[in-house]
C-alpha cells in the first residue's frame, strides 16, 4: 500500500512539474505587424524561485502602469493565471481564454486577458521560439 501511494505521489509531482515548465521560454505573436507592439513577445521564466511572465506593455490602461510588465504566473491543469501587474491587487487573474493550438508549441488567448485593454477583445496566437 505504501509503495502505491509513493508511486502515485511521485507521478503527480512529475505531472505538475512538467505543467509548470510547459510555458518556459519565449513566445512570439503570430502574424504581427512590423514594429514593437504591446505583448508581441511573452517570456515565461523562473527568477528567485518564482515563475514569472514578462512582456512589453506600454500603453496599458492606467496611470503609473509599467511599460515592461513582469509578474508571477501559475500554469496548472492547462489553466494560466498571473498576478495583476499594475500592482493594485495581490490576486491572480485567470486567463480564461487560454487554449493550446499545438500543445507546448502554440497557444491562443484573447489579447485583453494579457494586456488588460478592454478594446483588445480578439484572439491572438503565440508560438514558442525557444
Amino acid at each position: 500500500m505504501m509503495a502505491v501511494t509513493t508511486f502515485i505521489t511521485g507521478c503527480d509531482k512529475k505531472e505538475n512539474s512538467s505543467a509548470e515548465t510547459a510555458l518556459f521560454g519565449t513566445w512570439v505573436r503570430v502574424g504581427d505587424a512590423a514594429g514593437r507592439q504591446p505583448a508581441d513577445t511573452l517570456r515565461f521564466l523562473k527568477k528567485n524561485g518564482k515563475n514569472l511572465l514578462a512582456f512589453y506593455s506600454a500603453g496599458s490602461p492606467g496611470p503609473n502602469w509599467p511599460s515592461e510588465a513582469e509578474t508571477e504566473y501559475k500554469f496548472d491543469h492547462e489553466k494560466l493565471s498571473f498576478k495583476d501587474y499594475s500592482g493594485t491587487s495581490p490576486d491572480f487573474y485567470n486567463v480564461e481564454s487560454f487554449e493550446w493550438m499545438t500543445k507546448d508549441k502554440q497557444f491562443s488567448v484573447k489579447l485583453y486577458q494579457i494586456l488588460l485593454y478592454m478594446s483588445a477583445d480578439y484572439r491572438v496566437t503565440y508560438q514558442k521560439i525557444e
